[in-house]
């Protein structure tokens, strides 16, 4: 997700910031309700962005529940609704960014609150971890940080585009070779194939050109190459 989809950012936005009815959960076939005390169970969560920067409009995305304690995208937006859903005067169109404060004050979270949020994470986990300073941080770190841990997975380039929102391959910019798993395994893999023939080049005139080898027609008494073929045609026929 863009920041500008889930944040209140500075500046002029084509994309809108997601409403609570753009989030929607089923467990098997069967879509729950946001009241439904099971949500946090449900099998997937899928979002749905009416507008983005790309033409395509109403594009829904779907993930599954991971079951990790941490980071699960069903149990994730399960809280995150239903924490939403429980404020006076929310309903389908409540932002998603939407929270209250100590005083029971209403606000929408702003991306410069969350990136703050973020450094100081980064602060606390350490830069000899991480391999980089929180002023290195962005608010596209998140999305550079969910293609790169797709592309370490294995999964494949043309599903990180669809489930990046990506119409070409500008993505390729979130995938970082200095990324120490980046080449994991690629040396043993050179192994594999460490002798190999190359194929000589093919002529690339056109054949019919007269003096071409695969001209056949002065080779077939000036007939073309199919009336020339007819007589061994009709053998194999």
């Amino acid at each position: 997700m863009r920041s500008c989809e889930y944040l209140r950012v500075s500046g002029e936005r084509r994309t809108k910031v997601l409403e609570l009815c753009h989030i929607r959960f089923f467990k098997e076939k069967r879509e729950l309700r946001h009241s439904d005390p099971n949500l946090h169970s449900a099998s997937i969560v899928s979002i749905t962005f009416e507008l983005q920067n790309k033409e395509t409009k109403f594009d829904t995305i779907t993930h599954h529940r991971s079951n990790h304690k941490v980071i699960c995208p069903v149990i994730i937006w399960a809280r995150i609704v239903k924490r939403i859903r429980s404020y006076p005067n929310s309903s389908d169109h409540s932002k998603v960014n939407t929270y209250r404060d100590n005083h029971g004050k209403i606000h929408l979270l702003s991306g410069t609150q969350l990136l703050k949020q973020v450094c100081l994470a980064a602060t606390a986990i350490g830069h000899e971890t991480l391999g980089f300073h929180p002023k290195d941080i962005g608010l596209h770190s998140a999305q550079s940080g969910a293609a790169m841990a797709m592309y370490l997975a294995g999964v494949p380039v043309v599903t990180i585009m669809l489930l990046g929102r990506w119409s070409s391959n500008a993505f390729l910019r979130y995938i970082h070779k200095q990324v120490k798993e980046f080449s994991s395994g690629i040396s043993r893999k050179m192994l594999t194939k460490d002798k190999f023939f190359t194929i000589p080049v093919a002529s690339t005139e056109d054949p019919r050109i007269s003096g071409n080898p695969l001209n056949l027609t002065k080779k077939n008494n000036g007939l073309p190459f199919t009336e020339a073929a007819l007589p061994l045609l009709s053998i194999f026929h």
